[in-house]
């Protein structure tokens, strides 16, 4: 008995292009280029004769890397029931409605959605298709427009654009930017949202000097989100949050120098700060006029003050080696706890500025002669030290 080997796996060879197919919808399809080495059943060609068996059903169309610019599809709905054409990403190109005949052409093959143009044939005047309305932040569905917010996840700095309107940019690492055209740039009622997902505080960045909820910057830390909308002239959050897991933050600035040093940028609302450094002179740390808290600890060095406030307020100063939590009302930097005292206590508020006697007694003015006979552990080292010799004379004298 003769055997041979189906070299062709029992399916058929299709040529490049079929010119007509009828198509029953009884459930959504995916559909296939007829190549060559096609197995699938469902097939585009020139002209496709739909029937729904209900809806709204639709049609997928493949890949359109796979395909040339100016490929062309009729679809004509012979059936009762309207349907939908999708390119490969599952957006919808257009929906036709009993008695409607649409073609669809291929104008750009760079992605598996790829762009597609529509026509509708027959019609005394054309309808407008939801796909072709569609714009940023809205997707065609089932004829309909509807809203879309896309999700883009980073984690490295972006400064978004025009086109980013509608979209959602999720925050998936440590500390970052997340930088936004000038409120000018995209105009009144641009938008985005923002949600940081990662582990350390996403900084959110208007560009040039435009304001986001009248600071210079806003800090999204982890489970923070908000929509963001500008009026044309500054940004706003709407549902700005803070998540209920609450994530306490740190910071270290080396702040060496003298005069004023503003905070900006990755170092605005945090929560502890330590600062460091070489000091030259006094140092104030200026911090915004919002409401906001500060835990501080002052690792400078050099003999010179630290003092943390607004630029236009008040502000509270922190001793090197010291640690201290304020709160800025809005307007000052105020001391968040009166209760108890950090020590030493410095000489100008009452204390001795030492934790030894010996600190104190020098902190206090005491001379060399006055502090050992104020520590003379007897009397023969108290007389030593008013320079009384052992046999009770003074200066050569006797008493």
């Amino acid at each position: 008995m003769t055997t041979y080997t189906d070299a062709f796996g029992g399916a058929n060879i299709y040529p490049a292009d079929i010119s007509y197919s009828a198509v029953s919808l009884t459930a959504n399809a995916t559909f296939s280029w007829p190549e060559e080495t096609s197995t699938s059943t469902n097939l585009v060609t020139r002209i496709m004769d739909v029937t729904a068996a209900s809806g709204p059903f639709a049609i997928i169309m493949p890949s359109a890397e796979k395909a040339g610019t100016g490929e062309t599809v009729l679809f004509n709905n012979i059936g009762s029931y309207a349907f939908s054409v999708k390119d490969a990403d599952g957006t919808e190109l257009v929906s036709v409605d009993p008695g409607d005949a649409w073609q669809i052409y291929l104008t750009d093959n760079t992605g598996a959605a790829g762009s597609w143009r529509v026509f509708q044939y027959g019609a005394g005047s054309s309808a407008a298709q939801a796909s072709a309305l569609a714009g940023t932040g809205i997707v065609a569905v089932s004829g309909l427009l509807s809203q879309s917010v896309p999700i883009i996840t980073f984690n490295s700095d972006y400064t978004a654009g025009v086109t980013d309107r509608a979209k959602m940019y999720v925050w998936t690492d440590a500390g970052g930017t997340l930088s936004l055209p000038t409120c000018a740039t995209v105009g009144s009622n641009w938008f985005l949202y923002v949600r940081n997902a990662g582990s350390g505080a996403l900084v959110v960045d208007p560009g040039g000097s435009d304001l986001i909820n009248g600071a210079s910057t806003l800090s999204f830390q982890p489970g923070d989100s908000a929509i963001v909308a500008t009026d044309g002239s500054a940004y706003y959050t709407i549902g700005y949050g803070r998540s209920a897991v609450f994530a306490f933050d740190y910071t270290s600035i080396s702040v060496a120098g003298t005069g004023d040093y503003t905070l900006s940028g990755t170092e605005l609302n945090r929560i502890a700060y330590n600062f460091t450094g070489l000091l030259t002179g006094n140092r104030n740390i200026i911090v915004p006029a919002t409401v906001q808290q500060y835990w501080v600890s002052n690792s400078t060095t050099g003999s010179y003050t630290l003092k943390v406030k607004t630029a236009a307020g008040t502000g509270e100063f922190v001793g090197q080696g010291a640690r201290a939590i304020f709160y800025c009302d809005g307007t000052n930097v105020v001391d968040a706890d009166t209760s108890t005292v950090s020590t030493p206590i410095s000489v100008v508020n009452g204390g001795t500025g030492s934790t030894t006697a010996g600190g104190a007694l020098i902190n206090l003015g005491g001379t060399s002669i006055g502090t050992t006979l104020f520590t003379a552990a007897d009397t023969a080292t108290a007389w030593s030290a008013l320079g009384v010799a052992p046999s009770g004379a003074i200066d050569g004298g006797t008493f």
